[in-house]
């Protein structure tokens, strides 16, 4: 019974220090995530040259945006999710035009969704500083790249940028 009860109050110990781990990764994880966006935000507000009111109404726009199209993403899973699973060899012909018309869909919704806020995006800020977005995400999207390739490849030094 002592040997059982040893055994029953280890098992606790263990259960508890590996949920501690657990929630301390994920607060890590959390945590990292929030610097990320945090560091995205400065970076755009730096490039467009945001002031605070500006950034009030923009930033709010950019979240409703995203939601939108994560949303979208989302609805469309199924379809990607077939292709996954499967090579395409292996769909019939009306499943694999399902996929594909599903997919020129999505993207003219994805498209249709960054006009509804491009048109958004003009009546808060200047034309300037909306152009000045869009080369921002461009350039927001090779760092992102670099970094990336930097994190699969640590060995490697960043290429110089002009």
């Amino acid at each position: 019974m002592k040997k059982f009860n040893k055994i029953i109050k280890l098992s606790i110990v263990l259960i508890i220090c590996l949920s501690s781990t657990i929630i301390s990764a994920q607060n890590d994880t959390n945590l990292k995530k929030e610097n990320r966006q945090a560091q995205k935000i400065a970076f755009f507000t730096a490039k467009m040259n945001l002031n605070v009111e500006e950034s009030k109404v923009f930033w709010p726009l950019i979240n409703e945006m995203k939601n939108e199209l994560k949303d979208l993403g989302n609805k469309n899973a199924h379809g990607r999710m077939m292709l996954i699973d499967k090579k395409t060899e292996e769909l019939s012909d009306r499943e694999l035009e399902e996929i594909i018309d599903a997919r020129f869909q999505m993207g003219k919704e994805q498209l249709d969704i960054k006009i509804k806020y491009h048109e958004k995006f003009k009546e808060v800020l200047s034309i300037q500083k909306v152009a000045k977005y869009y080369q921002a995400t461009k350039e927001f999207k090779v760092i992102q790249a670099e970094r990336k390739k930097q994190h699969n490849n640590p060995g490697e030094r960043p290429e110089n940028r002009k």
